[in-house]
């Protein structure tokens, strides 16, 4: 295990107001894709090809549904309460995958249909849910055998999102807290064109030379700010669709190289954002990284040792794929020396008792240079 300095130690015991850190492994093959405001973290076991639900009390339990492999597509979100969960569940009078709402109360999953077609193993999938749990996004197949970004919600249902290059796919991927937001993907002469509808209405990203940029995986929960994939930029980058300003973001400092950059997850006032770098190799062999407003990117490891989490030596944290909305639980992949490719979840402190932490250990530091 990492030291925990005495320094950090006496803090955390003399400040009752100062939460410890805390790291979670949960195991291999899990892929820990969303967190709720009530620390319910969700996701896909990929031994079964299911969903769980996991919490720091309660562990893991298994609902159901079908995870992205076997041509099902889609992965596990949740609302903000953590009541509800978005997904992909098996219709079983077709036997094909469907958009599907899972109530934590009652333990049950709904299908929630179409668009018309299927491909495959699969007529729609979820991607994401809305904050308030009353939208989900995702794909779904056309009879024509054409992808469209859908969205189902309550008193509405099913909705064919359009596409707006003729013959070409498009996807959502997320929504803001209310649904008046989604983020997405548009496929045109450009490939998978990042793409933010506002009430509908689609307008696609690019940065300020006017050069497309790639999908949008994430957006903030007022739907102010939008995260997603830079391919052959070493940032990932960050949009204002209200404003329309782009920029993108710098990356943590490191002997490495590598050709592309993406953000995953950003927090509800879009001040942090976490995500990977990538290689051409092997998806889980670079580092995560973490862009904060202000401060700067840093790896994930950089950032968790500086806050005082403990964790296994040598432990990776080499994607982030969910984060709560104050920007303090976080969700992921990473290699363990030990044990391979596990899912893992941190929590950090408050940003204050951040900077207290992030002071002991400094001061541990230097004691130990004496």
């Amino acid at each position: 295990m990492r030291h925990v300095t005495l320094a950090l130690a006496t803090a955390l015991t003399a400040s009752t107001a100062i939460a410890a850190p805390q790291f979670w492994n949960l195991g291999g093959g899990i892929e820990a894709t969303g967190i709720s405001d009530t620390g319910v973290v969700v996701g896909t076991d990929t031994n079964s090809n299911q969903y769980f639900m996991w919490t720091a009390g309660g562990g893991m339990t298994w609902i159901g549904g079908v995870g992205g492999n076997d041509g099902y597509g889609g992965q596990a979100s949740i609302s903000n309460d953590g009541t509800r969960i978005g997904g992909t569940n098996i219709n079983g009078d077709t036997g094909l995958g469907e958009m599907g709402l899972y109530d934590v109360g009652t333990g049950t999953w709904t299908n929630l249909g179409g668009i018309g077609g299927s491909i495959d193993n699969s007529t729609s999938s979820g991607w994401g849910i809305s904050g308030d749990g009353s939208t989900l996004v995702g794909l779904g197949w056309q009879s024509d055998g054409q992808a469209r970004a859908i969205k189902w919600s309550q008193g509405t249902g099913m909705v064919n999102m359009g596409s707006s290059a003729p013959d070409r796919s498009s996807r959502a991927n997320a929504a803001n807290n209310n649904g008046s937001v989604i983020v997405g993907w548009q496929d045109n002469d450009n490939g998978r064109q990042g793409a933010v509808w506002v009430n509908g209405v689609q307008k696609l990203i690019a940065d300020n030379d006017g050069f497309a940029v790639s999908e949008a995986l994430a957006v903030s929960g007022d739907g102010q700010w939008v995260t997603g994939v830079a391919y052959g930029s070493l940032s990932p980058y960050r949009y204002n669709t209200m404003t329309e300003v782009f920029e993108y973001l710098p990356v943590a400092s490191g002997d490495f190289w590598f050709p592309s950059a993406f953000g995953t997850a950003i927090s509800d006032d879009g001040k942090t954002i976490v995500g990977q770098v990538r290689d051409f190799g092997p998806p889980f062999g670079a580092p995560g990284v973490i862009w904060r407003d202000g401060f700067g990117a840093m790896t994930l490891n950089d950032y968790f040792d500086s806050v005082g989490v403990v964790y296994e030596d040598g432990f990776l944290f080499s994607i982030a794929l969910g984060m709560s909305g104050d920007g303090q639980t976080f969700s992921g992949v990473g290699i363990s020396p030990t044990e391979g490719l596990v899912g893992w979840v941190v929590t950090v402190p408050t940003p204050s008792s951040a900077i207290v932490l992030g002071l002991c250990g400094f001061v541990a530091s230097a004691r130990r240079r004496r």
